[in-house]
């Protein structure tokens, strides 16, 4: 039994890590998305590929970030992505 604690503790610290990191990557690219008007296509690329890290509440506050940044300017695009949010991990 004492394995198996010890494999699920190693697993949630191995996601913490990759969660941190995705964090630090993400971080300027939201920051430059935010300061200007970048293309559907490269808002939605970013949007998309976030998507697998915002389980994390950091990586989310990113997320949420860009979509309040476009939403005036792409907003079909937009929903789509909080669609699919939803759909992965809301859970409510």
């Amino acid at each position: 039994m004492d394995n198996v604690v010890d494999a699920i503790q190693e697993m949630a610290l191995q996601l913490r890590k990759i969660n941190e990191i995705a964090y630090n990557q993400y971080k300027p690219i939201a920051s430059d998305l935010c300061s200007r008007v970048a293309s559907l296509s490269e808002v939605d690329y970013t949007l998309d590929r976030m998507l697998d890290f915002c389980g994390d509440d950091a990586v989310l506050g990113l997320f949420k970030d860009i979509c309040r940044h476009y939403f005036g300017i792409y907003p079909e695009m937009i929903a789509y992505q909080i669609n699919s949010y939803r759909e992965i991990w809301d859970t409510e």
